[in-house]
């Protein structure tokens, strides 16, 4: 799949880059990203959105997706983070208590362009 989905009425490329954060600036440890990887990896099969890149850092993870027009955002979030949180809590429960039980930040940051993201998680470090 290059990303192009077409059917009688549209012909369609939707890629977007997405960044969330650890909640409380939560360090991810080697197993947990890998865990946290494989997760995203099967979310996105079941959803039928392609991950073309992830990168998972201590602190941060870092997504191009292609989708469907059909695909809506919150949902695919709300899978990607909501799901991972519940699954490693409960293939790493120590997890759980040394984050307090949030692995996420309730915020992301969703953009079509890699440069306009990056200006916007800068410009959210500099509200109050």
């Amino acid at each position: 799949m290059n990303g192009v989905h077409s059917n009688k009425y549209h012909v369609s490329f939707l890629q977007y880059h997405i960044t969330f954060f650890t909640s409380s600036h939560i360090l991810l440890n080697r197993e947990e990203k890998d865990f946290i990887q494989t997760y995203f990896r099967n979310v996105s099969n079941r959803h039928e959105f392609k991950i073309v890149k992830m990168e998972i850092q201590e602190q941060q993870v870092k997504l191009i997706i292609n989708c469907k027009t059909t695909h809506y955002i919150p949902n695919i979030i709300k899978a990607l983070k909501g799901g991972s949180a519940r699954f490693l809590h409960k293939e790493f429960p120590k997890t759980k208590l040394k984050n307090g039980g949030t692995l996420w930040d309730q915020r992301y940051f969703i953009s079509t362009e890699e440069q306009k993201l990056k200006s916007l998680i800068m410009e959210s470090k500099e509200l109050p």
